[in-house]
């Protein structure tokens, strides 16, 4: 099982993927490999690929359902970087089908900050998407979109384990959520924005040095 994150551009630094690279270790039991996919893997503390492929922020997360060489024949649990982690999450790990967030603001639709992906799943994402890149990032909002696109059926987070994943900004004003294991920092703020205590212990504290 690999757990994975990308990190392209200068959107986010490298203690962003350090920070979240020690959050699993803190909260995970079952034996995994963290990797980044990046296109500069300075100041990275894990281990990291270089991802191969020149896509803009959010639509680089396509390339997780491209055959790349590290990720052949296994499965992928993918979290986004401003993720943070409060609690054991063994639950992302176990061998399921395709799952992703339920938008947090739109429940017909896909969030895809949180992903489980099984070996050999989502080609045709892949191969649809290079056949007409323009058009597709013209055409569509984001990859959550395209995923949407091309996948009807996928299996959704919050129906599996209600409570467990949580927004910052939809759950978390009034503090953290009893029994949330994971916050998603989608769009701003983001972690090193905000001043909540828990925030500082779960994420701060998770790498004190970084």
């Amino acid at each position: 099982m690999i757990i994975a994150c990308i990190k392209v551009g200068d959107k986010y630094g490298p203690e962003y993927v350090n920070r979240l690279a020690a959050g699993v270790a803190l909260n995970v039991t079952i034996p995994y490999e963290f990797l980044c996919l990046t296109d500069n893997p300075r100041g990275l503390r894990c281990n990291w690929e270089l991802i191969g492929e020149s896509f803009p922020g959010w639509w680089a997360k396509l390339l997780l359902f491209k055959p790349h060489r590290k990720l052949v024949g296994k499965a992928v649990v993918f979290l986004d970087l401003d993720t943070v982690i409060v609690n054991n999450i063994d639950f992302l790990l176990e061998p399921r089908e395709f799952t992703i967030l339920r938008d947090f603001y739109w429940p017909d639709k896909y969030g895809s900050a949180i992903m489980t992906i099984p070996s050999g799943f989502g080609l045709q994402i892949w191969d649809k998407f290079t056949a007409n890149t323009r058009a597709v990032m013209f055409g569509y909002h984001g990859d959550q979109d395209w995923i949407f696109k091309c996948v009807k059926d996928a299996a959704l987070w919050q129906d599996l384990y209600p409570d467990k994943i949580v927004s910052y900004k939809v759950h978390c004003q009034e503090g953290l959520p009893r029994g949330a294991a994971i916050v998603c920092f989608h769009g701003e703020p983001r972690p090193h924005q905000v001043n909540d205590s828990w925030v500082k212990e779960y994420w701060y504290v998770a790498l004190s040095d970084a």
